[in-house]
């Protein structure tokens, strides 16, 4: 009961119509999250009566195989950074890549010692009930420690952040060097304007025919499209009055992606060149960096850092609830009984 609550305030306040994001950090979110937090671990204490010594092994093994997890994520994460650099890092790539293999190696021995502490029955449920457990302790961290800036670049143009990280360390800079927008083509459309009053006013849509746009009876061919001046897409003058232009509407946004540059203020270590995309941030010194938004123009790039240090607390018990419901729900006869 106390799940679905916490599920009902959840799509209370991520639902697209009316739906308020404060919901998440009320007091009646915190209040069912510690209920939920103290239901679990004392469900996890029943479960795990007269095995609570195997549970513990269990645990231990299982703690390995989520450090096995986070290796393999990283070292191939930093594998793939090396080669994309070329030449001589191809050798980093390499070390990287074999660390990531014996991050799998040490997921999978521990995982089969896991599973040998914990295949009495309802062992497997009480390590889910803790993995909820490390979620909601690692909520309540990020609700009491999390810190966000909001910050909006001009494209090439360095600034200094004004904070400091977790640890104390110096403020890095955020540059962005350059934005790439790249669009859907089968959804670019041409529109005809004529001038009148002043403005621009669209009349009618064209139509592309092989290489050239028919409107009507008329017809102009693609290759007089020229560039529009300070702005995307290609347009066309057409003679005769009133005034008259064809011109490429774009297409909808498949992509941003940002080119950042992040580097120490006090020469704490080298820059480091970062492709921002959307839902992929990137890390520097415990703060994860979004990319959330940019202008029409292409000029301004807004960003979001977030350092949240419950959020490894937060991916354990998750990890774990996976592994755990994983184990329980396709476990046999016999282990059950052993």
């Amino acid at each position: 009961m106390l799940l679905g609550a916490l599920c009902v305030l959840l799509l209370a306040g991520g639902l697209p119509w009316g739906g308020i994001e404060a919901v998440y950090g009320g007091g009646l979110m915190r209040v069912l999250g510690g209920l939920a937090g103290g239901v679990a671990a004392w469900a996890a204490w029943k479960l795990s009566t007269g095995h609570r010594l195997r549970m513990l092994m269990g645990l231990i093994a299982l703690f390995f195989v989520v450090s096995g997890v986070g290796v393999l994520l990283h070292c191939w994460e930093k594998a793939q950074h090396c080669a994309s650099l070329g030449g001589g890092m191809w050798f980093g790539a390499v070390g990287m890549g074999c660390l990531a293999v014996v991050g799998v190696l040490f997921s999978v021995i521990f995982g089969y010692l896991a599973h040998l502490c914990l295949r009495v029955e309802k062992l497997w449920l009480a390590v889910a009930h803790l993995g909820i457990v490390l979620v909601v302790v690692g909520a309540f961290v990020d609700v009491c420690c999390e810190q966000r800036l909001a910050v909006t670049r001009h494209v090439g143009a360095p600034s200094v952040l004004q904070g400091k990280s977790a640890d104390k360390r110096a403020p890095f800079e955020v540059e962005v060097k350059d934005l790439h927008v790249e669009r859907y083509a089968s959804s670019e459309s041409y529109t005809l304007l004529v001038h009148r009053s002043g403005r621009w006013l669209p009349i009618a849509v064209a139509k592309r025919e092989g290489d050239s746009f028919r409107c009507g009876q008329e017809i102009w061919p693609v290759e007089n499209l020229r560039a529009l001046p300070g702005g995307e897409g290609r347009y066309l003058a057409l003679p005769g009055s009133p005034a008259r232009a064809l011109v490429q509407q774009p297409g909808q946004v498949r992509e941003y992606r940002a080119v950042c540059r992040f580097s120490p203020t006090l020469g704490e270590g080298e820059g480091r060149d970062v492709t921002l995309r959307v839902n992929h941030p990137a890390s520097l010194d415990h703060w994860q960096i979004y990319l959330m938004n940019c202008s029409a123009d292409g000029r301004q790039v807004q960003l979001l850092l977030r350092c949240a240090p419950g959020r490894p607390l937060v991916f354990a018990g998750l990890l774990g609830v996976l592994l755990s419901c994983f184990a329980w729900a396709f476990r046999n006869k016999r282990s059950t009984q052993a």
